[in-house]
Parts: structure tokens; sequence; C-alpha cells
């Protein structure tokens, strides 16, 4: 059961992961073409403010959890890396266990305002008027994601630490 949730999340992180990067791309290009616009043209769009908050928003929220799972988020090196092997991953199950409970808790806050956007219809306060349950989704299922990524840290880490027993080897 946990490895089809596991294979599910991951096959949604590496997806998300690679949107976001075209998201990043797609940034970059209009707010590019705003540039041109506004300075050459004398002519601002509305749009691109909008639009490229919404997906900035998307972009960093949806990779969260495509990052924890490659590893690549921020972390002390400098203390954990010179850790034994055990209290290294007694580490890595403590912070991951406190990263679950408040993404958990984010996930939560983020579903209850959502249903408050949808129930209110409320949509932004520009001339695009999108509804504001988009780019709110992107906080909730960011942080959804990153509680099961934490949640398969713990295991692995777990797992680790039954391998290994009693030892206290250093670190690889």
């Amino acid at each position: 059961m946990i490895g089809q949730l596991r294979a599910v999340v991951e096959r949604c992180n590496l997806a998300l992961g690679m949107v976001s990067g075209l998201g990043v791309l797609a940034m970059g290009l209009i707010l590019t073409y705003e540039v041109v616009c506004r300075y050459f043209f004398n002519a601002p769009t509305i749009w691109v403010q909008e639009t490229s908050t919404y997906l900035y928003m998307w972009t960093m929220l949806a990779a969260a959890s495509y990052t924890l799972q490659a590893r690549k988020h921020v972390h002390v090196d400098l203390v954990i890396d010179r850790l034994p092997t055990r209290p290294k991953a007694l580490v890595e199950v403590v912070t991951s266990a406190v990263g679950a409970v408040f993404c958990a808790i984010v996930s939560i806050q983020a579903y209850e305002m959502i249903a408050a956007t949808v129930r209110f219809g409320k949509v932004s306060a520009t001339p695009l008027r999108v509804p504001l349950w988009i780019p709110q989704s992107a906080l909730l299922m960011g942080f959804v994601l990153l509680t099961f990524q934490f949640a398969f840290t713990i295991v692995d880490r777990v797992v680790e630490l039954k391998a290994h027993g009693g030892r206290g080897g250093a670190s690889a």
C-alpha cells in the first residue's frame, strides 16, 4: 500500500517539477514581453504582473515536494554531514516529523481557505477576475505532497535505522 502511494506521489512530484520548470520559462518570457511592450512601445500590459505572480506561486509550491524527494532542500550540511549514520538518521526523522506536522497543518488551513473562497465565489480584484481558488490550490497541492514526502523520508530513515541496528558507524 505505501509503495503504491509513494509511486503516485513520486510521479506527481516529477510531473510538477517539470511543469514548474516550464512555469519559470513562461514567467521569463511574459516578463520580457512586458518590458518590451512597456519600454519600447509605451504600451504596458494589464495581465503580466498578476499572471507572473500566480506562475511564481505555482512553480515554487508545486516543485517543493520534488525538491525534497531529490534531497535538494536546504539543510545544515556543516553539522549534519559530520554526524555518524545513526544520529544523522535520527535527526532526519525528527526534523521530517516536524516538517510533516507543519505541512499537514498548512494543508488543512489551505483546504479551509479554498473552501471559503469557492463558497463565496472570490475572484481577484483585477481586470482578469481570476477565481482565487486557482492560485490558492498551489498551496494545498504543494503542502499535501510535502506532507507525504516528509512521511516517506521518515519511513526511509526508520528502515535505515533498523538496518544498522545499534551500530553508530561513520556516515557514508
